[in-house]
């Protein structure tokens, strides 16, 4: 799991820098940024599948950020495939739609998408 988490975060970043699991805790917010984090279901021996929760928040009347955000995640993301020798993942986007935050300026956007992990050593 932790190997999950570690090249989740490493594709995020890829992206873009502001990304982190779970919250972001940073003492000075950098915008736009997301935050992720995902469950995990058993698919068969060995596969277990993560869907994963991507929220993109932005300080900013405009959502131009956010969606070039989201066009670049989505593209990154499209048809990826990782192979180690410890685990394939393949990834898969699902779906995205706006999170009202009840601020004029604040806005937010989540994602979904799912990955199948074979773990090739389990």
């Amino acid at each position: 799991m932790i190997e999950f988490v570690q090249e989740l975060t490493k594709q995020f970043r890829a992206v873009t820098p502001e990304s982190f699991h779970e919250k972001n805790r940073k003492s000075t917010v950098i915008y736009p940024y997301l935050t992720f984090d995902f469950d995990v279901e058993s698919v068969e021996r060995n596969i277990e599948g993560f869907d994963i929760d991507v929220d993109i928040f932005d300080n900013n009347s405009s959502y131009t950020n956010i969606f070039q955000l989201e066009s670049n995640i989505k593209a990154h993301f499209k048809d990826l495939i990782i192979l180690t020798d410890d685990v394939l993942m393949r990834f898969n986007f699902l779906r995205s739609t706006k999170i009202s935050t009840g601020d004029d300026m604040i806005k937010r956007r989540n994602l979904q998408f799912y990955c199948k992990v074979d773990w090739r050593n389990k």
